[in-house]
C-alpha cells in the first residue's frame, strides 16, 4: 500500500510539472526505499515472547489482542488440527500480518493456557495459534481496538475461547 501511495506520488509530481524537464524514473527498489519500512511477519528478536491480552470491542466483544493492543483475526480456511496457514506468500501476509513467537514463547495469563500454542510455518518462523487457530493482525487496522478485518474474507477477530468473536 505504501509502495503504491508513493509510486502515484511520484507520478503524479511528475504529470503537475509544469516546466518541461527531462524526466526522470525512480527504480522500484527507490521507491521502496523512499516508503520507509514495509508491512510483514513481525520481527521476532531472540528471546522475545508473545504477549496476548483481553480486550473489550465496541464491535465485537471480547478479542484477544497482541501486546500493542492490536485485535488478533484467523481465517476461516486456515487448518487447526495440525495448524496450518493459507497465508505464505508476501501479498498476503503484507495485509495479514502472522502474529510469530521466537521459540514458542507466548504469555498469555488471561487465556486458558490450553488453547495457546504455535505451529512452524514453512519458512521456519513459528506462528501463534489460538484454539488451534494461526492468528493474525490486519494491516488496515490503523489504531489499537480497531475491528476493521472482522468478517473481511472469511477472517474473524478471534475471542478468548478460540472461536469467532461475536457480540
Amino acid at each position: 500500500m505504501i509502495r503504491f501511495a508513493v509510486f502515484a506520488l511520484v507520478l503524479l509530481l511528475g504529470a503537475c510539472s509544469a516546466e518541461a524537464e527531462p524526466e526522470e524514473t525512480a527504480t522500484l527498489e527507490e521507491l521502496e526505499a523512499a516508503s520507509g519500512p514495509v508491512a510483514g511477519p513481525t520481527p521476532v528478536l531472540p528471546g522475545d515472547i508473545a504477549k496476548l491480552r483481553v480486550e473489550q470491542s465496541a464491535a465485537a466483544g471480547p478479542v484477544v489482542a497482541d501486546r500493542d493492543h492490536y485485535t488478533l483475526y484467523f481465517h476461516e480456511k486456515d487448518g487447526t488440527n495440525p495448524p496450518s496457514s493459507t497465508c505464505l506468500d508476501a501479498e498476503c501476509t503484507l495485509v495479514w500480518v502472522p502474529l510469530l513467537a521466537a521459540g514458542g514463547k507466548v504469555e498469555a495469563p488471561e487465556l486458558d493456557p490450553a488453547l495457546i500454542g504455535t505451529f512452524k510455518r514453512p519458512d521456519g518462523l513459528e506462528q501463534v495459534t489460538i484454539g488451534g487457530h494461526p492468528v493474525y493482525r490486519y494491516v488496515d487496522d490503523e489504531q489499537a481496538g480497531d475491528t476493521a478485518g472482522h468478517g473481511v474474507d472469511g477472517r474473524f477477530a478471534i475471542a478468548p475461547n478460540g472461536a469467532k468473536a461475536t457480540r
